[in-house]
């Protein structure tokens, strides 16, 4: 297990960024073999595709908010008031099992501390709900879930997906700090009774959440569930020569958006 990790606190960006910027790192692992945690917020509302989803089934005619698909799975997702985590590294770094699940739920256990320390209690769906009704995906990644995703007053927050090359291992996250369901529902399909199974932030606490003190947090209980220490440090050189070729080649063209 690696007791040494890169942090990198970046501001908001835009989805072409924030997903160009995600892969650089997971493309470059094998160079630097240096785990990583990244923190980062959106600039402005943007959509972010599962791997395998069409366009045609999940986007409503008409819909004016930007796209784009990520390379992990699942279901889409609407980024705006949110943070976001991103974590590449080995399975030895984090003393990972190779069995998916039983990954998922060795990481997520730095979020259920995330959440603790804010006074909110979460628990994985497989621990509150019949696995009957677990497992199976929707268009809309907040409106079913998974046997890892966290759960709050009954209730998901934010939604995780994961992506394996070999022993490499990178995931990320969303952890909503505001949900604006109008926008939502004009722009992805099949989300009309979805705000009554998710949560967010803003609603559980109150009151209107601060991104950097959020950053702060979360890195924190990552540091203490891992028993790890970060060097504070930004992109190599060689990742961001990657982020920016992957930003105007790859995330920015229509080839990748609308491929499927």
């Amino acid at each position: 297990m690696s007791e040494k990790w890169r942090l990198i606190l970046n501001n908001k960006g835009d989805g072409y960024y924030n997903m160009a910027a995600d892969e650089a790192i997971s493309l470059n692992y094998a160079s630097f073999k240096m785990p990583t945690l990244r923190i980062y917020g959106w600039e402005r509302p943007f959509i972010s595709l599962g791997y395998n989803q069409k366009i045609r089934d999940i986007l409503k005619p008409g819909a004016e908010i930007p796209f784009i698909r990520r390379i992990t799975g699942g279901s889409s997702i609407f980024h705006h008031n949110e943070l976001t985590y991103s974590i590449t590294c080995s399975l030895q770094d984090l003393s990972l099992p190779r069995e998916v699940k039983k990954s998922y739920e060795k990481i997520c256990g730095f979020l259920i501390r995330f959440y603790s320390m804010l006074g909110l209690g979460a628990r994985f769906a497989k621990d509150i709900f019949e696995t009957a009704n677990l497992g199976q995906y929707s268009d809309f990644c907040f409106s079913s879930c998974q046997h890892y995703d966290l759960i709050i007053r009954r209730r998901k927050i934010g939604g995780n997906a994961q992506r394996r090359t070999k022993d490499i291992i990178f995931q990320h996250g969303s952890i909503p700090q505001l949900i604006d369901v109008a926008q939502v529902r004009k722009a992805i399909n099949n989300t009309e009774l979805f705000e009554d199974k998710i949560t967010f932030l803003d609603a559980l606490l109150n009151q209107k959440t601060d991104f950097k003190k959020l950053q702060f947090l979360l890195m924190e209980s990552f540091k203490e569930s891992f028993n790890i220490k970060f060097r504070e440090k930004g992109f190599y050189q060689q990742e961001k020569k990657t982020i920016e070729y992957l930003k105007e080649n790859k995330y920015r063209q229509k080839e990748w958006n609308l491929y499927k």
